[in-house]
């Protein structure tokens, strides 16, 4: 089966859309991160992937417990960036979260990231 993909040329227009469709779902993430959010956070590893990391500027790394919390009553996923860091060594002041966006439509993105907006100015 896998052969006959390859060799039809069908699982290379795949990888292609899925690509294509992740692209767009890359940069609708980011507008919205941008227009609702703006200076208040810093995003980093948008260039490729399926994930970004937004550090909140302003909001101490001790924080995260809490704003995970409240942004799961609301129907928002987020995952801290500081239980990747080697305990031994120093971990960052400023809180971040791991925002992915392979999962969700374009329009779903939009009303996460108002969501999450919402959550972060409650909890500044």
């Amino acid at each position: 089966m896998l052969a006959d993909l390859l060799a039809s040329g069908a699982y290379e227009r795949h990888v292609r859309s899925i690509r294509r469709k992740n692209a767009e779902r890359r940069v609708v993430l980011l507008h919205a991160l941008a227009d609702r959010l703006g200076p208040k956070v810093t995003v980093a590893g948008a260039d490729t992937g399926l994930h970004v990391v937004a550090w909140t500027n302003g909001i101490a790394a001790e924080r995260e417990p809490e704003i995970i919390a409240a942004a799961r009553a609301v129907g928002i996923g987020l995952y801290p960036v500081s239980p990747l860091y080697d305990p031994a060594a120093p971990r960052p002041a400023t809180a971040g979260f791991i925002l992915g966006y392979a999962g969700f439509d374009t329009e779903a993105l939009r009303r996460g990231v108002a969501v999450l907006a919402t959550v972060l100015a409650e909890h500044r």
